[in-house]
């Protein structure tokens, strides 16, 4: 079965045809409401590669190829942030091998993307690093920021990429921002709100709260990413997909339901 279906993969039109499709839906998805931000907890790398009995570095590969189908996919329809959760800072616990692995994957890609991928450009997107930059060996975070200098003219879309990050790690981020600013005289006490703890932390001000937030892998648990920004209209999805299998359709979907069920809400509400 497998055979066959890759045989027929081999023929152009076979392409041009699911290309066509991909083009109709996307416009049928932009007739209805489009969530503003998307984050994307890209888990299953590890076991992709387990299961298909190959080198730890190709799994996580093969979850970089999915995240380029999925920002394809949301920045057509109309996404304007999409955050991934590319490293935690409870993944410092990992072999150094994969560690040093996942820093790598990360650069290289990045500057790929930002230097030669026409997609970046065209679709005016702004790449920015959320976390913890003291984690990040002084070479990387170099690399990382001038990616984000090359990008930063940009201003139609916006991808965030926490590395290194959790939620509690922001807030204590922010807090001390606060605390630094008030004794400084810039901030009085009396006037602190949620806002200010949302201007300071790592995403600062401008980010807009998560409309759909997406953990593949089948686990549920959000492995402490985004509390902060998710909401009380949050829709948080749990497709027992591997990452790497997640792709362009699986995240159309997706969208297509949230936009379905958010224009029965407008309905209701009207």
């Amino acid at each position: 079965m497998l055979n066959l279906i890759s045989f027929f993969f081999q023929f152009p039109l076979l392409w041009y045809f699911i290309g066509f499709l991909q083009d109709i839906m996307v416009l049928i998805i932009k007739t209805g409401p489009i969530p503003t931000h998307m984050a994307f907890v890209m888990d299953g790398n590890r076991r992709f590669a387990l299961n298909k009995k190959i080198a730890l570095r190709d799994g996580h590969s093969a979850g970089a190829e999915s995240l380029t189908q999925v920002l394809n996919c949301c920045y057509r329809i109309g996404v304007k942030a999409v955050t991934v959760y590319a490293f935690s800072i409870e993944n410092f616990n990992r072999p150094k091998e994969e560690v040093d692995t996942l820093f790598d994957l990360l650069k290289s890609r990045l500057i790929y993307i930002s230097a030669s991928n026409q997609f970046v450009a065209q679709e005016e997107i702004s790449i920015r690093i959320i976390g913890n930059r003291s984690m990040i060996p002084l070479d990387i975070l170099a690399d990382l920021e001038k990616v984000e200098e090359a990008t930063s003219g940009y201003t139609k879309r916006v991808l965030y990429i926490c590395f290194p990050y959790t939620s509690r790690d922001d807030i204590f981020h922010s807090m001390l921002k606060i605390q630094d600013k008030v004794e400084h005289g810039e901030i009085e006490i009396s006037n602190i709100t949620s806002e200010t703890i949302e201007e300071n932390n790592y995403f600062g001000p401008g980010c807009p709260p998560v409309d759909i937030l997406v953990r593949t892998s089948g686990h549920t648990r959000l492995s402490d990413f985004m509390l902060w920004e998710c909401h009380q209209d949050s829709v948080i999805e749990f497709p027992n997909t591997l990452w790497p299998n997640f792709k362009f359709w699986s995240v159309l979907w997706i969208i297509f339901k949230w936009s379905y069920y958010k224009t029965l809400q407008l309905e209701d509400a009207a």
